[in-house]
Parts: structure tokens; sequence; C-alpha cells
């Protein structure tokens, strides 16, 4: 290779790690891997370091696992914060009094804020934006 001639690769140009580990496995196979790296906080590549080698790496960062079904249920609690609040919103803009369901909405929204909190594997503490 000349002057002239460069390699182009992506990352640092002192990356150690070059080549490239591969095997071959089923579809419910993988599925399981991905499932046991997710489980662990890893990415599938950190995950199978780990295993193979018994670290994962000096930059390897760990991922909270996600709770599917926690947050899927956050997820709706939101949806209907929102709406509740688009509504108040649209009573107030019309030139509407201000009801007694707007505390109550600004309650529902911290709940949920909280819930987000536990879901992230965190103490919510006070009341989220308080």
């Amino acid at each position: 290779m000349t002057d002239g001639e460069r390699i182009h690769r992506s990352g640092s140009e002192t990356r150690q790690r070059s080549l490239v580990a591969r095997m071959r496995c089923t579809a419910g196979e993988y599925a399981q891997l991905e499932a046991a790296a997710e489980r662990a906080g890893l990415t599938l590549g950190a995950f199978m370091r780990q295993q193979c080698l018994g670290t994962a790496g000096p930059r390897a960062a760990r991922r909270p696992p996600v709770e599917r079904a926690a947050l899927a249920q956050i997820l709706a609690q939101l949806g209907k914060c929102g709406s509740n609040l688009n509504q108040m919103a649209r009573v107030l803009n019309s030139g509407g009094q201000e009801t007694a369901d707007i505390p109550a909405a600004i309650a529902d929204f911290r709940a949920v804020c909280a819930d987000i909190m536990r879901a992230l594997g965190r103490d919510p503490g006070g009341e989220p934006g308080a």
C-alpha cells in the first residue's frame, strides 16, 4: 500500500477488533441468544464475547432490560392522559371554564411518570414534575 492508497474503515484508526467470528444457528437458537443477551443487558456481540471469553469487552454498555409488558401498560396510560388533556385544552380554548378534571389529569400524569421511573429501575422518589 502506498501513501496515496488507504483502506477506508469506519471508527478508530487504532481499532484492534478487525476480525469477525461467525456461527450458524436456527431461528429458534438466534431468538434464544437475543433473549439471553437482553436479559443480561448486553448487545448480542457483547453477550457472546462474555460467554465465550469471560469478558464482555472494555466498552460493553449494559442496557437496562426492557419490561415490555410494563411499558405497554404505561403507553396505554399515557394515551389516556393525553386524550384527557386534549379534551380539557379544547374546552379552555373555546372559552369554557376550568374544570375539576385538571388536577385529576395532572395526578394521572404524575402517576404515569412514576410508573416509567419504576420500569426503568429507578426510585420515583418525590412527585415527578414537582
